[in-house]
């Protein structure tokens, strides 16, 4: 099915029309005093404006990810085949006009001609080689169309051992909106790939994970479809084992992975026989590099699936927003034909009716914070579970670790056997201390979800109460306003939506939904949730605190465990045995310095209560929008009947011509949510 956002230039049109659209709601909310409605569309508005898609190309050392990307932009712009710097980031954004801006470390920054990146992020030459190392980032900037529409593309450093350019990689992945793993046709899914995508990729808040597969070309047919199918199965493995450590198998979380699992998007190309076909303006040869099929699934992704997922917060607001305008013409319609006296009497029932509500939202926000207080209970087993754990992680990889002689404890080579134990070592405690901490932050979210479920009550309660309100003011026997159908129409649109609408913008698929990494698309997630998952996300919990949680805790235990102890006496014993023991002595000793300087539980108990505060504030400012909008606007009709300056027939068409104009936007709404909802369906 085509939609109207199905490229680039398709769905910015959509963007621009449901902008104009905003805009008018939020002109209609000032005329009508409905202050918080106004701030709202400003909010969404605010976000439509800073609309960019974000995609990092991730991989191994010499994988061809600058390549692959030069492919994209059809030139060899980023510079290849040349050993990388440590700490550089190389993004690719739009200018009609190429240039590239350097950042230095420092802060400073530089605008440099194009032609002249080589001189700033290789190791080509001694020169270039130190001034790479001043480098934080180098943008370029050119007119390619890729990047035309709010595109960023991020080359990040190769992985390999090397500590810092992995850093580099990890620290933007919280950022990104998509990754594209790039590897080797020759060296099909690596130990180091595993973990990296096991480990790192999918536990980060991204919704698609795009794998590339380069230099298929140099395998036939046959053999380029076995190597396929054997990452294929190799990154489907990877995916359920990680789920399989946090959920437990056999739980529901995890047989529900191995039903949204689906199809690995993968992709087997040849990225420097594209460039090559592009330059010279080879369609054949361009067909046969594989190339293009992968660019028609990114474009989807980075339009119709992530457009379908964004335009959901701007098509939200604009139905929950309508009925707030809807309801405030009806109230001023109907006030402004009541007699001062019962108006005043009906002001003052709205006023008690609305203290009683915001009465019972405080005792709700009780009931979370003792949900919180639970959840926080129910984890200190787990909690108290973390240090020794990683003492058991440290000890089973020192005592699996192979010394073949008391030789490797001599001179030169004693230094290099603790390098390569204590990396050992912390490799293993770092994986345990992710897998306990991702468990953790799994409960926490379930809790959340829970809470989320048992607050729809009070949901249901205060949108009865405010349509009490509403019908103090409709004198008995009076005909009701033409707006009541569209009240209706609309409301049954967003039915299921939570309070105040679906506030989902791409990056709040959530943890759960990160965890499946490039097997699943948010799509799939949202085509049948419109339960109480559904509504955490549209409190708008934060979605940086999950990462955060693994971020800060995890790393916690790789992070300080440097290994940089005074252990050269204890290993002057020859005896491999001893040596170990010590060894487990010294890294015990560690792990002790590492729990006194940062206390876990209350790292943990921080993130719970970071977690439902943000449950608790989407509440208090959602509903105090409606609150407080409603008395103002009393309040302002108050002051008018007492002052009798209202001219009521020329108001009555003003509002009749309003109402028309709500009707038009909510059908264009409704006309682009049908087709959300097709393309989230398949």
């Amino acid at each position: 099915m085509e939609t109207s956002f199905s490229n680039f230039t398709n769905y910015k049109q959509t963007v621009m029309d449901l902008t104009g659209d905003l805009k008018k709601i939020r002109e209609f909310s000032l005329r009508m005093n409905l202050e918080g409605n106004a701030a709202a569309a400003d909010s969404v508005l605010t976000r439509l404006a800073e609309d960019t898609f974000s995609v990092a190309i991730v991989g191994e050392f010499k994988r061809g990810k600058s390549t692959l990307i030069n492919a994209l932009l059809e030139k060899d712009v980023l510079p290849t085949d040349v050993v990388p710097t440590t700490a550089t980031l190389n993004k690719v954004a739009y200018s009609v006009t190429p240039f590239v801006r350097i950042e230095y470390n420092d802060g400073k920054t530089e605008d440099i001609d194009i032609d002249r990146l080589n001189e700033y992020v290789t190791k080509l030459t001694p020169e270039s080689e130190e001034v790479a190392k001043t480098v934080k980032i180098a943008t370029v900037y050119y007119p390619v169309n890729y990047c035309k529409n709010g595109v960023t593309i991020i080359d990040t450093p190769g992985l390999n051992d090397d500590e810092a350019m992995t850093k580099v990689t990890l620290s933007v992945l919280p950022q990104i909106d998509a990754a594209i793993m790039v590897m080797m046709a020759g060296s099909p899914f690596s130990q180091y790939e595993c973990d990296f995508l096991e480990n790192k990729v999918i536990t980060s808040d991204l919704g698609r994970v795009l794998f590339v597969v380069t230099g298929i070309d140099l395998y036939d047919e046959d053999d380029a479809e076995k190597i396929l199918t054997l990452i294929r199965k190799r990154i489907t493995d990877s995916v359920m084992k990680k789920a399989k450590s946090v959920y437990g198998e056999g739980s529901k979380e995890y047989e529900a992975y191995q039903r949204k699992l689906g199809n690995i998007h993968l992709y087997g190309l040849s990225a420097k026989k594209a460039l090559k076909a592009k330059k010279k303006g080879d369609p054949q040869m361009l067909e046969e590099s594989r190339f293009p099929e992968f660019e028609r699934a990114l474009e989807r992704f980075l339009t119709e699936e992530r457009g379908a997922v964004m335009l959901n917060v701007p098509l939200s607001r604009i139905k929950t927003s309508s009925i707030e305008l809807v309801k405030a013409i009806q109230l001023r319609e109907n006030a402004l034909t009541m007699q001062r006296e019962e108006f005043n009497a009906k002001y003052e029932e709205a006023m008690k009716e609305i203290e009683r509500i915001r009465s019972e939202r405080q005792q709700e926000f009780h009931r979370i914070n003792d949900a919180a207080d639970r959840t926080y209970q129910e984890l200190i087993p787990s909690i108290e579970e973390y240090w020794p754990s990683l003492e058991q992680a440290a000890d089973e990889a020192i005592d699996a670790y192979t010394i073949v002689s008391a030789n490797e404890l001599k001179g030169a080579a004693l230094q290099q056997t603790q390098d390569s134990m204590t990396k050992a070592v912390k490799e293993a405690i770092g994986n345990v201390s992710q897998t306990l901490t991702e468990k953790i932050q799994a409960a926490i979210n379930d809790a959340l979800q829970s809470e989320a479920e048992r607050i729809s009550g009070f949901e249901n309660r205060f949108f009865e109460a405010t349509e009490n309100i509403q019908s103090l003011f409709v004198s008995s026997g009076k005909e009701t306003s033409g707006g009541d159908m569209l009240v209706s129409v609309i409301a049954s649109s967003v039915l299921g939506y939570g309070l105040g609408g679906i506030y989902l913008g791409y990056k709040q698929a959530g943890w759960k939904g990160a965890l499946l990494g490039g097997g699943t698309s948010f799509a799939g997630t949202m085509a049948g949730a419109m339960g109480a998952g559904f509504l955490l996300s549209a409190l708008a919990i934060p979605v940086t605190w999950p990462v955060m949680l693994v971020a800060t805790i995890g790393a916690a235990a790789i992070g300080t465990f440097t290994g940089k102890w005074a252990l050269g006496k204890v290993f002057s014993q020859n005896k491999i045995s001893q040596f170990k023991e010590s060894f487990k002595n010294a890294v015990h000793s560690e792990l002790a310095r590492m729990k006194a300087e940062d206390d876990f539980s209350e790292n943990v108990k921080k993130q719970i209560t970071e977690a439902f505060d943000a449950l608790k504030e989407k509440i208090r400012s959602e509903t105090e929008n409606i609150l407080g909008d409603t008395q103002n606007q009393l309040t302002q009709l108050k002051i008018e009947l007492a002052q009798a300056d209202s001219t009521e027939e020329q108001e009555k068409k003003e509002l009749q011509k309003m109402l028309a104009q709500i009707d038009e936007i909510c059908a264009r709404a409704d006309q682009i949510g049908k087709q959300l909802t097709a393309v989230l369906a398949q």
